[in-house]
């Protein structure tokens, strides 16, 4: 298998995947107006400088090895050993979760995909009792509505079906 910096050129996909889609975010961003774009721009450049970082950490260097023992000591390579490997079933689902929210924000809308996801997640994924899904949905919606709406001034995405470009 072909390796770059001591890496096979597989373990860079994911990292790759990501970077090529944070860029088309950012171009999209800078699509909009200054005040719309002030979210989604700063959102995008700190996932290219992040995304960076874990392509850098996954060299097989001796800045990637500081670097992933900084930011993951978890990950260092005399560790890797006790390392829990999932099923790729358990690693689907994890994504689809993801693309769900993902999914949801687009169609109905950030303030109400936010708390649907932490409620959903919190009661199918993590089996915590009711009136808890509904209790962190509840603070999750009202800090993203105080952040946003209250103290930024910045009206969120309403979502397609709520009209929403």
């Amino acid at each position: 298998m072909k390796r770059v910096l001591g890496t096979p050129v597989t373990d860079y996909m994911p990292a790759l995947g990501l970077l090529a889609v944070t860029a088309i975010y950012l171009v999209t961003a800078y699509q909009y107006s200054p005040d719309a774009r002030a979210v989604p721009a700063g959102v995008a450049w700190v996932m290219m400088i992040l995304v960076s970082f874990d392509l850098v950490s996954r060299t097989r260097t001796k800045i990637g090895a500081t670097l992933m023992h900084w930011l993951n000591p978890a990950g260092d390579a005399d560790k890797q050993d006790a390392v829990k490997r999932y099923p790729v079933l358990k690693q689907i689902v994890a994504v689809a979760w993801i693309a769900g929210f993902a999914a949801a924000m687009l169609l109905i809308g950030i303030l109400y995909a936010v708390p649907l996801y932490v409620f959903s997640s919190l009661l199918i994924q993590g089996r915590r009792p009711l009136l808890v899904c509904i209790g962190f949905a509840a603070a999750a919606t009202l800090m993203i509505w105080l952040l946003f709406d209250v103290v930024l001034s910045l009206e969120l995405y309403p979502g397609i079906l709520f009209g929403g470009a």
